[in-house]
């Protein structure tokens, strides 16, 4: 049995003490020896061997800033899989970093209820012209004048040419986004603007074992990696491995004060379920130590499926399911949508057509765990192709169409996500652009022009914004986000306090829901037609909140400022109204 990883520090990679000593850990248990090399002295570090297959060395001679590689058996340089720099790409060598060094300024900082996040997901090279961390500082305000309380980065961590996360290097931030410090500023000024930080991580792909140990244990190249891969136990191996992610995800928690980390495929993982679990339990050994509480976002392919949280027991950390494939399960249903726009092509939350899935989403209370959201999503970032190069499109979303998905999504009963660019109708989603770390990436001259050129031209096109017609779908969204985080019926997830009525003929929905004496109804017409709707016998009135097709939002006609029980109502095409329980 390996020792178990410390949540009050991390000790993989290289690390600093307060007096700059550097105390370097890698694990490569076939390796016959181990020596770091800084810079480009010639002179090696030798690295000694513990016997879990951990080699270690404290010395003075590594500084924050330098450059270092491991030297394996001699012969075989390999960058180190838990670096957090890069500086020359996923191929190239490391450089030292001491997130200690960074000065926070959050102590007041308090995470909200997973609950009550209202998610903006966005590309850091196509949020801003620069397409870098530091630049979007100063759109914080922006975001906060939208509403927002959460910020969903992507990508993070390096990736090689094709964009795909290589997953083995997941203590870095890609260099051609910035630095880890520029991380920990950004995360810092979140918090002073009262927006949770969301890091997207893809635990799916290649560990350090797949980085390190195939080669390290050889003797020349005359033995196979299948070879060594047999000699190594496959339990410590395991151990390694779970050690890995587990001391990165505690990282992320309490040297860049990140809120919650959404995994994307975790259930690829081997014993994922365990994983979790130990991830779970040294979290809550962190929320001890700082008093923070941190979210874990699982992605799921089980439709129906949702990992459990935590018990009453167990309150520090929260285990939520992002459970994509039920959200964009009742896609493939609507293919004969009229209104399916290319921009959200098989993207739509609800489209004209009914799906039987949509109806089952919502009524599926009886298998699921009160306080268990869902995220509740309009575009899917995975499900954009991966082109080298593609810009905004100057077409636009149908607004109507676009307004009531964006009701749809902040009235049901998930965790709202808004994409960038969204609140004011740009209609590509996340593009699939390749800035990487092009230093020695194997990347033409001609090649680095081109991504250089196309990353002004390919950023979100902020200039549109003034425009009239932008504006004012800003001002419905935030109008959306305001009226989420009043209402207590929204924002308390529990789906035992939620109906729907159906009606596939007429393509309507109404949607009832509920927390102690607050009631919110809501009536949907997903039909490219006017329809008539009669007000369910709730014994209550109704006070209108807000009214997609109000000519204030740029609508056709506004419905009822008050209706009863029995009341109907004449519903504009394409639209959302809301209302409250007076």
């Amino acid at each position: 049995m390996m020792s178990q990883p410390d949540p009050g520090r991390r000790t993989l990679g290289v690390t600093f003490t307060a007096e700059q000593t550097a105390h370097v850990v890698v694990w490569a248990p076939l390796a016959k020896s181990i020596a770091v090399a800084v810079n480009s002295d010639p002179q090696t570090i030798p690295l000694a061997k513990d016997e879990e297959g951990y080699w270690h060395t404290n010395t003075e001679q590594i500084k924050p800033g330098d450059l270092y590689k491991f030297v394996i058996n001699n012969e075989i340089e390999y960058a180190d899989p838990a670096a957090l720099m890069l500086p020359h790409g996923i191929f190239g060598s490391s450089q030292a970093f001491d997130t200690s060094s960074f000065y926070w300024e959050d102590e007041h900082w308090i995470n909200p209820p997973v609950d009550e996040y209202i998610i903006y997901e966005l590309d850091i090279n196509g949020f801003t012209p620069e397409g870098t961390i530091k630049a979007i500082i100063k759109k914080l305000s922006y975001l906060k004048k939208l509403g927002v309380n959460a910020m969903l980065i992507r990508p993070v961590v390096p990736f090689p040419e094709s964009r795909e996360r290589s997953g083995g290097f997941l203590y870095a931030v890609q260099a051609s986004y910035g630095t880890p410090a520029h991380l920990q500023q950004l995360v810092n000024a979140c918090h002073f603007e009262g927006i949770a930080v969301i890091l997207d991580l893809a635990y799916n792909g290649p560990s350090q074992r797949r980085n390190m140990v195939i080669d390290t244990g050889r003797s020349g190249r005359k033995q196979s990696a299948q070879q060594h891969r047999a000699i190594l136990d496959q339990e410590t191996q395991r151990e390694a491995d779970q050690r890995y992610l587990i001391e990165n995800a505690l990282m992320w928690f309490r040297d860049f004060h990140v809120d919650a980390l959404r995994l994307e495929d975790f259930h690829a993982q081997a014993d994922w379920e365990e994983l979790l679990q130990s991830i779970r339990s040294h979290t809550n050994a962190l929320t001890n130590q700082t008093g923070r509480h941190y979210y874990l976002l699982i992605e799921h392919e089980t439709p129906g499926k949702i990992v459990s949280g935590c018990d009453d027991s167990e309150r520090s950390v929260s285990v939520k399911s992002i459970d994509e494939s039920n959200t964009l399960g009742y896609y493939d249903d609507c293919k004969n949508a009229r209104h399916q726009s290319r921009a959200f092509q098989e993207n739509y939350i609800y489209d004209q057509q009914f799906s039987s899935v949509l109806k089952s989403f919502f009524d599926r209370e009886d298998d699921m765990s009160q306080g268990e959201p869902m995220i509740s999503i309009s575009q899917n970032c995975n499900r954009s192709n991966n082109y080298l190069f593609q810009t905004y499109s100057d077409e636009y979303i149908d607004r109507e169409s676009l307004k009531l998905m964006a009701g749809y999504i902040m009235v049901s009963p998930c965790i709202p996500t808004v994409f960038m660019g969204e609140e004011w109708g740009m209609a590509n989603p996340f593009r699939e652009v390749m800035e990487s770390a092009l230093v020695g990436s194997g990347c033409s001259e001609s090649t680095v022009a081109q991504v250089e050129k196309t990353a002004a031209v390919a950023a979100l096109p902020w200039e549109n914004l003034s425009q009239c017609a932008d504006k004012t779908l800003f001002s419905y969204y935030q109008a959306l986000t305001r009226l989420r985080r009043q209402q207590p019926a929204l924002y308390h997830l529990n789906r035992r306090q939620t109906e729907t009525i159906h009606d596939e003929e007429q393509q309507t929905m109404i949607l009832h829901r509920w927390y102690k004496n607050n009631h919110v109804l809501c009536l949907m017409n997903f039909s490219p037609e006017k329809q008539t709707m009669k007000v369910p016998d709730l014994s209550k009135e109704w006070q209108k909140l807000l009214d997609s097709g109000d000519p204030v939002w740029q609508g056709l006609q506004a419905s009822p400022d008050r209706l009863a029980d029995a009341d109907t109502i004449t519903l504009q095409p394409e639209s959302i109204v809301i209302y409250k329980a007076v």
